[in-house]
């Protein structure tokens, strides 16, 4: 009778080992599917964010970067590249350094087609250091656009009178799609200008380059007491940071209209 009890209780100890062997392996299982199911979870999550952001519509300044000198007019464009959105109207303000940039206009480009409705607005005295344009435009009727291009243009004239550089920098981008809805997920690229005074090669800063430049230049290499540039920067005509010999022999070559020889102040 103890016996039987006995091989009761092995039998009983047995699939009770069975019993807490099948949980652990059950748990198991759904552990790793929980692992797995998080996994594709946070993969797609990055797939999204990664499609969001490969799709971002730009709208930049172009050309991003420039030099000009004073007195020079100048164009730069506003851009859109969709990246695949239906673009149906699009606006900005554009902001400049006023003491550097004159905006002497603005005119609508090819972007959204012939048949739009435009809104343009320049004013050099925004406030005591910057000018702004401002520009709309939308489509009266047609298909929105997917394909990029040159959204407006806009025309300046360099008026500083020492050196500097002007950011163009674009605000209150917005792109509607064809039932009104702003586009989210807009990439904006400003721009910038930078603006020298006086002409390169004019050491004298008479207004133009010629051989009282040259004498100029020859004397102050010289250490001739007195005799300095008005415009060191005109001097560096080989853009190597200093003035030497190597600006004398360039700038009488460039007088001479010797072929390949051209000034390049930087």
């Amino acid at each position: 009778m103890s016996e039987k009890k006995e091989d009761r209780k092995k039998g009983e100890g047995r699939e009770g080992v069975k019993f807490r062997t099948r949980s652990v392996e059950g748990a198991g299982v759904r552990t790793g599917t929980g692992l797995i199911m998080a996994a594709i979870a946070l993969a797609l999550a990055l797939c999204v964010v990664f499609a969001q952001s490969a799709s971002a519509v730009q709208v930049s300044v172009i050309p991003a970067y420039q030099e000009v000198r004073t007195g020079e007019n100048f164009t730069v464009s506003i851009y859109i590249d969709p990246e695949g959105s239906e673009v149906y109207g699009a606006q900005y303000n554009l902001y400049f350094a006023n003491t550097l940039l004159n905006a002497t206009a603005q005119a609508k480009g090819p972007f959204l087609g012939d048949n739009t409705w435009v809104k343009s607005e320049i004013n050099n005295s925004f406030n005591s250091t910057h000018g702004i344009t401002k520009y709309g435009e939308t489509i009266l009727g047609g298909s929105a656009v997917t394909q990029p291009g040159i959204l407006a243009n806009i025309s300046f004239e360099a008026i500083a009178e020492e050196n500097g550089i002007s950011e163009l920098w674009l605000d209150k981008v917005k792109l509607y799609d064809p039932d009104g809805y702003k586009i989210e997920n807009v990439t904006v690229n400003h721009g910038n200008v930078s603006v020298r005074v006086g002409i390169c090669g004019d050491v004298d800063d008479s207004g133009k380059v010629g051989m009282a430049d040259y004498f100029l230049l020859v004397d102050y290499i010289a250490e001739v007491p007195g005799r300095e540039p008005e415009n060191m920067w005109a001097a560096d005509v080989d853009c190597s940071g200093k003035i030497g010999m190597a600006d004398y022999f360039l700038l009488v070559d460039y007088i001479a209209e010797v072929p390949g020889r051209e000034l390049n102040c930087c």
